[in-house]
């Protein structure tokens, strides 16, 4: 059952952003006009309670977009939601140690097909599960496993690591650590235990803009991200720190950067290049000239409309300048070439909608909503 409520924030109302025609803007920007409403639907949890405490982030959607799986951290299990019924269909135990073990890091979730999943547990291993927790193949791979790897990283391939549609190879990223200067697309072949690895120039800025804090046996970071996304069979790598974005296709082995001429926003963040500090005010100064930049998000696919979509966040500093509650977001739309179509400011948004996927032409977002599993709905007009 579907249970709609009023949310303070995302009241289901139609807010207008420069007018109401859907018709292609005169300047070109397809967003100039945009409309949209908001609505928010509950899951029906049958008597159950999601921990919602730390967030959705180890969750997963499948790629027909009707169930959505939520890995409980705490518990261990995987919650299985049925997104068009907006019903729980299902608890999945998984167990950390033994043959079946997941690891005791939380573990990234990606749907695959027939009712499975693949796990990657940062620093422990990757793996093709049952949904009933029983693991069906081991992807647990040493760099130095890999046959052509000439680029290499101590410990095991689990960083943003992903899944090829056909379950034949994983992509994986270089670790966002100060002893890493280039960033690099790691191709694992992983019947032939062999693989390559692609540099990503435009991508070391990340690397750059990651500084930590050291003092004593303890530290402080402002990380960079790193995406790594299959979308429709195809690798899109991008990253918080610029809108530059790579796509990579692996049947034929040919990497492309795409920039972007936005107006309304920076394409990149400038900052220092170096990288650790022992003295917490330079660090701090630093970190607030980095922190306050326009930040990019992953890249949105919506098959309804055949073209992407992509948030970014610029972060209004609080009195002390130490961090922020509110930000400014835009809004960018892409044809399924990569090629800029529109963007907008959306002055009503004061953070980038949290776990967002497009579903049936709508914008789906997790929101808590009285500690109970739910989504806001946003329907653009343009």
């Amino acid at each position: 059952m579907m249970r709609k409520l009023a949310v303070l924030f995302l009241l289901p109302l139609i807010f207008s952003c420069g007018g109401s025609s859907s018709e292609k803007a005169e300047s070109g920007n397809i967003l100039e006009n945009l409309t949209y409403t908001v609505d928010t639907v509950v899951v029906n949890a049958k008597g159950r309670i999601f921990d919602l405490s730390m967030g959705i982030h180890n969750s997963s959607i499948s790629s027909d977009l009707s169930t959505f799986y939520h890995f409980d951290i705490k518990k261990f299990f995987m919650n299985e939601v049925n997104l068009n019924r907006l019903e729980l269909t299902g608890i999945h135990p998984f167990t950390t140690e033994g043959p079946d073990g997941v690891g005791f890091n939380p573990p990234r979730i990606q749907s695959l097909g027939n009712d499975r999943v693949f796990m990657a547990s940062t620093g422990i291993g990757a793996g093709i599960f049952s949904k009933s927790g029983k693991k069906e193949k081991s992807l647990k791979f040493n760099f130095r496993e890999i046959d052509g790897l000439t680029q290499f990283e101590e410990g095991l391939i689990t960083n943003q690591v992903i899944l090829s549609d056909d379950e034949k190879y994983m992509f994986s990223t270089t670790r966002n650590l100060p002893s890493n200067e280039e960033v690099f697309l790691y191709v694992i072949d992983t019947e032939n235990k062999s693989g390559k690895n692609i540099a990503l120039p435009a991508l070391n800025l990340a690397l750059e803009s990651t500084i930590w804090l050291v003092s004593g046996n303890s530290g402080t970071v402002h990380q960079e991200a790193i995406f790594t996304q299959l979308v429709d069979g195809k690798i899109y790598i991008s990253s918080t720190v610029t809108s530059d974005v790579y796509y990579y296709n692996y049947l034929q082995d040919s990497l492309q950067l795409f920039e972007f001429p936005h107006q309304l926003v920076n394409p990149k963040k400038t900052g220092s290049v170096q990288r650790q500090y022992s003295d917490e005010k330079p660090f701090d100064l630093e970190r607030a000239k980095l922190l306050y930049q326009t930040g990019f998000e992953k890249l949105l696919w919506d098959d309804e409309r055949n073209q992407f979509f992509r948030f970014a966040r610029k972060p209004i500093p609080d009195e002390e300048r130490k961090w922020y509650e509110r930000a400014d977001i835009y809004l960018f739309a892409y044809d399924k070439d990569l090629n800029l179509l529109g963007e907008k400011y959306l002055p009503e948004l004061n953070e980038v909608p949290e776990f967002p996927f497009f579903k049936d032409g709508k914008l789906w977002s997790y929101v808590n909503v009285e500690d109970e599993l739910g989504f806001a709905v946003i329907d653009f007009k343009f």
